[in-house]
C-alpha cells in the first residue's frame, strides 16, 4: 500500500546551505559554485534514477532553456542577504506499486503543477534506495523525489535569457501575504499537500491501487502513536550494531556455520520505537478488521440481493441452487484485550516520556539558571576588571601628565637661564663699525646671540639629567631659533638697503653675512630640512646683495 509523504523545507544561507551544493547532491552531478568559489562533485552518488529541469509552461512554450549550473548560480546571485532562502525543496514519496515510468511521470506532473502555480523553475531528481542502504535495513520500496524550486519567479528578458525576478508568493511572510489577500503560508503548504494527494491518487486509480490520504492519522480517526525521534547518535549506534551482526553472519557462513542475526535494538530509543511500532500494528489490525466487517456485511447484502434476483427470474422447472459453502474463516483480528494492553503500554511509555521530558526540562532550567548566574559573575568580574584597568590607566595618565608638566616647568626655568646667560655676554657679540642699538645692528646682534643660545640648547640636550620630554621641548626651541634667525636676517637686509652710504651698507652686509655663516656652519646639521632651506635662502639673499654692492662700487657709483 502506498504511503503519503509530501514535506517541504527551505535551503537557507543562514543554515550554511547553498543552492548549488544542494542541486549537485540531489542530481548526482558536478557543479561549480561561483559565489563561494567551490566545486561540488557528487557524480559518484548512487541511487539517482533521473534529474530534470522543469520550466513553467509559459517559458517552455517560448523554447527557453537553462542548464542546472546556470540556474542555481543565478538563484545564488539573485539573493543579497546573508541569511537568504535560496531554494525550496519538496520531498514526495513515489508509490512503489507504480512502474519507473509512471513514477517519473507522476513526479514531473507534480513539479510542473507547482512551477506553473508559482512561476518558479523546478529541478526534479528521482532517487531509489541503494543496495548498501537496503543492507543496512532501508526499505527497498522507498522510491522518492527531491524537487528543488527557485524562490523567485522566472521570466525571459529582452535577450531571450531566463532571469529570476520577484519572490514567489509561497516565500512571502504571512504579513505580506495578508496585505495581498492571501492566506497564511501554513494553509498554502496544506494546499500543496492536497495537490500531491490528488495527482498521486489519479495515477494510483488508473492502475486500481489503494489511494493515499494527505490528512494526519488523527484527522483520519486512526489512533497511531508517533515514534520517538532517534537522532544521529542513536541512529548510528543502531546501524553500527546491524553492520556488526551482518559481518558475524558472513563470517559464520564462510566457516560453514549458521549465525542468527540479533535484531534487537541497540538503544533504549530503538526499544521504545519497536514497542510503539508493535502497538501501531495492532491498531492497524483492528482498523483493518473493522473495515473487513463492513466489507463482509456489504458483500453479504450484495450476495443476498443476487440470490433473491436469481429466484425471481428462475423457472418452475429449474431447481434452486444450493448456496455455495462459505469459505474458511479468516484469521481473527487482534483481541480487544491485546489492543488494550498495547495501548496501556503505549500510554505508559507516553507518560514516562512526558515525565522524562519534564525532568529534562527541569534539569535544563536549573542548568540554565546556573550558567546564567555564572555568566553574571563573569560579567561582573569583567566589568570590575575593566573599571579597575580604566582607573589604573587614568591614574597612570594623570601621573604621566603631572610628570610631564613638572618637566615642562623645569624646562621653562632652564630655558630662561640659557637665554639670560647668552644675553649677559651680549658685549662679546659687538662688531666694529656697527651700532648694536641701531635698526640694523639689533637684528645682527640678535642672530649672534641666537647662535650662542643654540650652543646652550645643544649642551642642555646632551646633559644626561635632561629628560626625553625636555629634549623634545629643546628641539622645538631650536626650530624656533632657526626661524627667528631667518626672520632677523631678512629684517637686517631690508634695513641695510635703506642705509645712505655704500660703505655702511657693505660693512653691515659683511657683518650679517658673517653671523649667518657662523650660525649655518655651527648648527646646519642639527636643524630640520625646512629650516635648513630657509636658512640657505636667507644666506643667498645676503650674498646676492653683497655682490650687488661690489658691482656698484666697481662702476664708481658708490660713495
Amino acid at each position: 500500500m502506498a504511503i503519503f509523504i509530501a514535506s517541504t523545507k527551505s535551503i537557507s544561507r543562514g543554515k550554511g546551505q547553498s543552492a548549488v551544493a544542494s542541486a549537485s547532491y540531489r542530481a548526482g552531478v558536478e557543479l561549480e559554485d561561483k559565489r563561494y568559489g567551490k566545486t561540488h562533485d557528487y557524480s559518484k552518488k548512487h541511487g539517482v534514477m533521473s534529474a530534470d529541469i522543469i520550466l513553467p509552461s509559459a517559458l517552455a512554450a517560448a523554447n527557453a532553456e537553462i542548464s542546472r549550473s546556470e540556474l542555481w548560480n543565478k538563484a545564488e546571485e539573485a539573493e543579497k542577504r546573508v541569511d537568504a532562502r535560496v531554494a525550496r525543496e519538496w520531498l514526495v514519496n513515489l508509490p512503489h506499486e507504480l512502474s519507473a515510468e509512471d513514477r517519473k511521470e507522476l513526479a514531473h506532473q507534480f513539479a510542473q503543477t507547482l512551477a506553473d502555480r508559482y512561476g518558479t523553475i523546478a529541478d526534479c531528481a528521482i532517487h531509489k534506495p541503494t543496495d548498501k542502504e537496503i543492507e543496512r535495513g532501508a526499505d527497498p520500496r522507498n522510491f522518492h523525489a527531491h524537487i528543488l524550486f527557485t524562490t523567485r519567479t522566472a521570466e525571459i528578458d529582452d535577450n531571450n535569457e531566463i532571469v529570476l525576478k520577484d519572490k514567489a508568493t509561497i516565500e512571502l511572510s504571512d504579513k505580506k501575504r495578508r496585505s495581498l489577500g492571501l492566506e497564511r503560508v501554513s494553509h498554502e503548504i496544506t494546499d500543496v499537500r492536497q495537490i500531491w494527494e490528488q495527482i498521486a491518487n489519479e495515477k494510483l486509480a488508473e492502475h486500481d491501487h489503494k489511494l493515499i490520504d494527505s490528512r494526519s492519522y488523527a484527522a483520519q480517526g486512526i489512533d497511531i502513536e508517533p515514534q520517538l525521534k532517534m537522532g544521529s547518535v542513536a541512529t548510528k549506534l543502531e546501524r553500527d550494531k546491524y553492520e556488526r551482526e551482518l559481518r558475524k553472519a558472513a563470517q559464520a557462513k564462510a566457516e560453514g556455520k549458521h549465525y542468527e542475526i540479533d535484531k534487537t535494538p541497540a538503544t533504549q530509543l530503538g526499544t521504545i520505537n519497536e514497542i510503539i511500532n508493535e502497538r501501531n500494528e495492532l491498531v492497524w489490525g483492528v482498523e483493518l478488521a473493522k473495515n473487513q466487517i463492513v466489507n463482509d456485511a456489504a458483500d453479504a447484502i450484495i450476495l443476498d440481493g443476487h440470490k433473491i434476483e436469481d429466484v425471481e427470474h428462475s423457472t418452475a422447472d429449474e431447481p434452486i441452487k444450493e448456496p455455495e459453502p462459505q469459505s474458511a474463516p479468516k484469521p481473527k483480528a487482534p483481541t480487544l484485550d491485546a489492543v488494550a494492553k498495547a495501548m496501556a503500554m503505549a500510554q505508559g511509555i507516553k507518560t514516562k516520556r512526558a515525565d522524562e521530558q519534564k525532568q529534562k526540562e527541569l534539569e535544563l532550567e536549573q542548568q540554565r539558571q546556573h550558567e546564567l548566574a555564572e555568566q553574571q559573575k563573569r560579567e561582573q568580574a569583567e566589568r570590575e576588571r575593566i573599571e579597575q584597568a580604566r582607573a589604573d590607566r587614568a591614574r597612570q595618565q594623570q601621573a604621566v601628565a603631572e610628570q610631564l608638566e613638572r618637566e615642562r616647568q623645569q624646562f621653562m626655568v632652564d630655558k630662561k637661564a640659557l637665554y639670560d646667560s647668552a644675553v649677559a655676554r651680549a658685549e662679546q657679540h659687538t662688531f666694529k663699525g656697527i651700532d648694536p642699538n641701531s635698526k640694523v645692528g639689533k637684528p645682527i646682534l640678535a642672530i649672534s646671540v641666537a647662535n650662542e643660545v643654540m650652543y646652550n640648547h645643544n649642551h642642555y640636550m646632551d646633559n644626561p639629567d635632561t629628560t626625553q620630554r625636555q629634549c623634545e621641548l629643546a628641539m622645538g626651541e631650536r626650530d624656533k631659533l632657526t626661524d627667528f634667525v631667518s626672520d632677523k636676517s631678512q629684517q637686517a637686509l631690508n634695513e641695510i638697503k635703506n642705509l645712505h652710504y655704500t660703505n655702511e651698507r657693505k660693512t653691515h652686509t659683511a657683518a650679517l653675512q658673517g653671523v649667518l655663516t657662523e650660525f649655518a656652519d655651527n648648527h646646519g646639521q642639527s636643524i630640520a630640512k625646512t629650516q635648513e632651506k630657509a636658512l640657505e635662502s636667507a644666506q643667498k639673499a645676503v650674498a646676492d646683495y653683497s655682490n650687488e654692492i661690489n658691482r656698484s662700487r666697481s662702476y664708481g657709483l658708490g660713495r
